[in-house]
């Protein structure tokens, strides 16, 4: 036979969920605005049936006792998740490089009027007009000023890049810092989660928010444990960043080899200072092939030069004028190398444009895949006010007919005990 206080439990457990339901369904829409919250749900099974006899020892079958509140987890997709870290990591290596190509367009300035195309130009013009009047004393030193200028263009290039290489390697050292700093916050979580059980639904939310920080700053895989801690680990290598509670620090020095760090925005500044060295160098050729050509004389004597220094060892930028007279007639085959340092230079420009355009259309893409797949993540894990409201709604119905099964079954008892025995 059933207890006779079989409705009062039925009704208890259906109250017990109704209540953890509105509860939950108050907490997703006080954290509606939230960074990182995640949608939380109740998840609730029948509880075990009980099997009904009859006086004669029959099975007639079995009575449900009512439901059991299981859990309340979070709503997470991993696979968008683990998308969404990827096109972060993406993003953040071609926004680092796009900074870095705007700052060398800015350095190489070109096309202006202050450039060192334009220096080029003019210098090239000052010996035209010298060749015309080989002894004017004007156009003499129309061209010593013209050669100074160039230099004095080509030396603050050669400043500027070095202090944007300078900038970088202090910015990559510090993302290095910022990236352990996410691992040891991570670390602590893994020790707290693991402590407080599973179901730490608000520290796996803080977790999770610093996880997709940490993916804007380097390329990693993310595997959850059975007791809820978090292991992570570089993608290119699987090196291993955080395991538990134990975390091994990254290096921004950490880019070549087998401790190549792929994806965001370390790798990023990695390749922005080989991209920087790479102009420097090529700079320091253009100057070098151009100064050498305008630094011989008709007679190709080597104390003539118009430009001295140490061009075997690239030191280009350290060349000087020399102001002897006898140096400033237009060279007698200069002119075609001249015009290929030159060309070099444009084609140099054309280069860092086309490469400063395409690192713009690839953060513009990447930034919308990123939105999308945000957008989709939220679809699932983002809390929807309308849902939520139709959510209270329903639990709001369910729990005052739980609380009327047990109002029933009490008028039932009293009907029992106070009234049959009359």
């Amino acid at each position: 036979m059933v207890s006779t206080f079989h409705g009062l439990e039925l009704g208890k457990r259906g109250l017990s969920v109704g209540q953890a339901s509105i509860a939950t369904t108050g907490q997703n829409i006080a954290n509606v605005n939230t960074k990182g919250y995640s949608r939380q749900q109740v998840n609730s099974s029948a509880s075990p049936s009980l099997d009904v006899w009859t006086g004669q020892g029959a099975n007639t079958g079995q009575l449900g006792t009512g439901v059991n509140l299981d859990s309340i987890t979070r709503v997470r997709d991993r696979f968008l998740d683990q998308q969404f870290r990827d096109h972060s990591e993406t993003l953040g290596q071609w926004q680092a490089k796009q900074t870095t190509l705007d700052r060398l367009e800015t350095i190489v300035n070109e096309p202006s009027d202050s450039g060192l195309n334009s220096a080029m130009d003019l210098l090239n013009s000052a010996w035209q007009d010298l060749a015309n009047e080989p002894d004017s004393l004007s156009a003499q030193a129309v061209v010593k000023e013209r050669a100074q200028s160039f230099i004095e263009v080509a030396q603050s290039m050669n400043k500027s890049l070095d202090s944007l290489k300078s900038e970088l390697t202090q910015q990559s050292q510090a993302t290095a810092e910022e990236a352990n700093g996410y691992l040891k916050q991570i670390a602590e979580l893994n020790k707290s989660i693991v402590r407080d059980g599973s179901q730490s639904n608000d520290l796996k939310d803080k977790r999770d928010v610093l996880v997709e920080e940490l993916s804007t700053l380097m390329s990693i895989k993310v595997d959850e444990k059975s007791n809820g801690s978090y292991s992570i680990s570089l993608s290119s290598n699987n090196q291993q960043l955080v395991s538990g509670e134990e975390v091994f620090e990254v290096d921004h020095k950490t880019g070549t080899g087998e401790n190549k760090v792929y994806g965001g925005k370390l790798a990023g500044l990695s390749e922005s200072i080989d991209i920087a060295k790479s102009y420097q160098d090529n700079l320091e050729n253009v100057v070098g092939d151009f100064a050498a050509a305008n630094s011989m004389s008709a007679t190709g004597g080597k104390d003539q030069a118009l430009f001295i220094g140490n061009a075997a060892d690239f030191n280009l930028y350290e060349v000087k004028v020399n102001y002897e007279a006898s140096l400033l007639k237009q060279p007698a085959a200069t002119e075609k190398t001249s015009e290929a340092a030159q060309s070099d230079f444009r084609k140099l420009v054309s280069q860092l444009g086309a490469q400063s355009q395409a690192a713009i259309h690839s953060v513009t893409n990447h930034g919308a895949t990123l939105q999308a797949t945000e957008n989709r993540r939220q679809s699932v894990t983002g809390v929807s006010l309308d849902e939520e409201m139709a959510n209270l709604i329903k639990y709001q119905h369910s729990y005052n007919a739980a609380a009327r099964l047990v109002s029933m079954t009490d008028q039932m008892l009293d009907t029992i005990i106070n009234r049959m025995g009359n």
